[in-house]
């Protein structure tokens, strides 16, 4: 007998609210299903084939009984050849349904996946700041897998048992309809047992993935905050922590255990009850010669064939809760991408001047407005510093400007036109930004550096490294352009992780240029080495700089300063530092002590 399937990749979340209905995810997944419509039918065709090879064999098996008890050895020969033909028949079909099934499931969720990676690549940024990354991840791999474990084993199996239920029955009525109504007899006290149970198990199955869900959380906090961790000396508390939910998960799980032990073993009962009210009026009937004794074999067969299809059922429940679950929550991110529609007749720049203007710009996030009517220009070829304390709306302008949002109010133009009615993805391909934190991904140097323009070739990037001063630079890391970097670069220092952010920038030669504080991982040396590098990089192009140190402004034609979304002031650096006695003190204090706005 099969076990419930309480464990699964489902992750039950409080106040989660069900995004579809179950008829309407069926009927999507069904289009899914028949864009492989060769291999759903050749699914369809094995399992009705050994289906009903099944149903078949009971009743062969029934007169080969017959025979012995005849003493007809032809008959005995013949039936149990014609049984042992049957097995093999339902083996070949059963184990061409076993290879089909997994390759048409896993085709599904490949398709499945590639459009939520195709929705997360069209969805705003507001997106992935409103859903924590793991919940995101888990959406398109563990909430995938549930549906793909569904496809592949619990659906084809049920659709079988459903098939030999109605069979079975039909066969059973076909050789004795009275004895038929004494086998099913039993079937009302299976389903009252089930009733009653199904609240149970639903509620077992639940707490399971809340448990699990707590373990899974609870663990990528502490990875994600190893340092923090052990900076503060919290690994036993931590560990402490962990062991309590942990241990809360195996409760959890041993609860549920032993409710799927119950179950399984009063469904056994159950049939075994069955089976032995068919033995007890079938032998009546084999005695008063009603029936054969083959038919009574064929009978207890059949109803054995009944009683795995409803177990069958159970474990299909879970596994359907499971699916429909994972499956509402993949639907909702695939069409989280198509909510933003692509406008029509955008404008798709070939090449950008470099000219951006903030009219009166607002912003709203969460329905609080985090921008004031910002306004200020930035003239082609000229550096603009952008500074203000944490909080002030300077990482929400250059996010408006790389247009991860659109504003709320207001314009920004750039060389003049809305940057509403510019292609997104023609605009990009002409600015790079230099991040304070740049992400870097598993692979070479090399691979990282032409992530920013991937027209160029090995040797065109080196060049472009020797003419920039950071060949050098480069060339020291233990392979050079082929040092290979591990997950985020971690094998790697925060300062190199910059120069190559610094690198990405310069073979893309963008006509807009966004420096975050793009030199502050670097030791000062390095950072004097290759203040050349930037400064040749902020040539001939547009540049905002996200100034976190006051005396970087120096550098710029133009200072833009904001608090709480609203420009303060705005002009040349020393104009801004002497009409703001605040910021001439912290440009003083900066320039004797090196500290941050």
């Amino acid at each position: 007998m099969g076990q419930m399937g309480w464990m699964g990749p489902y992750v039950e979340r409080e106040g989660e609210k069900q995004y579809m209905g179950d008829l309407a995810k069926a009927k999507r997944l069904l289009q899914h299903l028949f864009k492989y419509k060769r291999d759903v039918v050749f699914v369809a065709i094995t399992i009705f084939v050994s289906t009903a090879v099944g149903m078949t064999s009971p009743y062969v098996l029934g007169l080969a009984v017959n025979s012995i008890l005849a003493r007809n050895m032809h008959g005995v020969y013949l039936f149990a050849g014609l049984y042992a033909a049957l097995y093999l028949l339902n083996y070949a079909f059963e184990g061409r349904r076993t290879y089909l099934m997994p390759v048409l499931a896993q085709r599904v969720i490949k398709d499945l996946r590639d459009m939520c990676f195709e929705s997360l690549q069209r969805v705003n940024a507001s997106y992935y700041t409103r859903r924590p990354s793991g919940r995101i991840i888990s959406n398109v791999t563990n909430d995938a897998e549930a549906l793909s474990d569904f496809l592949t084993f619990q659906l084809p199996q049920v659709l079988a048992g459903l098939t030999a239920i109605v069979g079975s029955i039909g066969l059973m009525v076909y050789l004795d309809p009275s004895l038929t109504l004494v086998s099913l007899s039993i079937i009302p006290v299976l389903a009252v047992f089930s009733a009653l149970m199904q609240k149970r198990v639903r509620e077992r199955f639940f707490e399971t993935r809340r448990k699990i869900a707590a373990v899974t959380s609870n663990f990528q906090e502490v990875v994600g905050g190893i340092k923090v961790v052990k900076s503060f000396a919290r690994e036993e508390e931590e560990a402490r922590r962990f062991d309590r939910v942990n241990t809360e998960n195996l409760v959890a799980n041993l609860r549920a255990s032993k409710l799927s032990a119950f179950y399984n073993s009063m469904v056994q009962i159950i049939e075994a009850i069955g089976i032995a009210i068919v033995l007890f009026f079938g032998a009546r009937q084999v005695l008063s010669s009603a029936i054969t004794v083959g038919i009574l074999v064929s009978f207890v067969l059949y109803v054995q064939n009944f009683f795995n299809p409803v177990l069958q059922l159970s474990l299909f429940y879970n596994s359907y809760q499971s699916a429909m679950t994972g499956l509402d929550r993949v639907y909702r991110l695939i069409d989280e991408g198509g909510k933003v529609a692509p406008k029509p007749n955008l404008l798709r720049v070939r090449r950008l001047e470099g000219q951006v203007e903030f009219v009166d710009v607002r912003f709203r996030y969460d329905g609080r407005e985090v921008l004031h009517g910002v306004s200020f220009i930035m003239p082609t070829g000229s550096k603009v510093a952008l500074i203000g304390p944490t909080g002030a709306g300077k990482t929400t302008i250059v996010s408006l400007l790389l247009k991860y949002y659109e504003p709320s109010g207001g314009r920004i133009l750039v060389d003049g036109i809305d940057l509403t009615q510019i292609d997104t993805e023609s605009f990009r391909q002409h600015v790079a930004v230099v991040f304070q934190e740049n992400t870097l991904f598993e692979g070479s140097v090399m691979e990282n550096i032409r992530f920013g323009n991937p027209a160029l070739t090995e040797e065109q990037v080196k060049r472009l490294m020797v003419e920039y001063g950071l060949d050098a630079m480069l060339s020291r890391l233990p392979q050079g352009y082929f040092t290979i970097l591990s997950e985020r670069g971690s094998n790697i220092s925060e300062g190199q992780k910059q120069l190559i952010g610094l690198a990405r920038a310069i073979v893309k030669q963008p006509s807009i240029l966004i420096l975050d504080e793009a030199t502050s991982q670097l030791d000062p040396p390095a950072e004097r080495a290759i203040q050349d590098t930037v400064t040749k990089l902020m040539q001939n192009r547009s540049v905002l700089i996200v100034a976190h140190r006051l005396t970087t402004i120096m550098m710029c034609d133009s200072v833009v300063y904001v608090e709480d979304g609203r420009v303060v002031t705005q002009g040349p650096p020393a104009k801004v530092l002497q009409e703001n006695p605040r910021l001439m003190g912290m440009y003083r204090y900066q320039t004797t002590f090196g500290d941050r706005v």
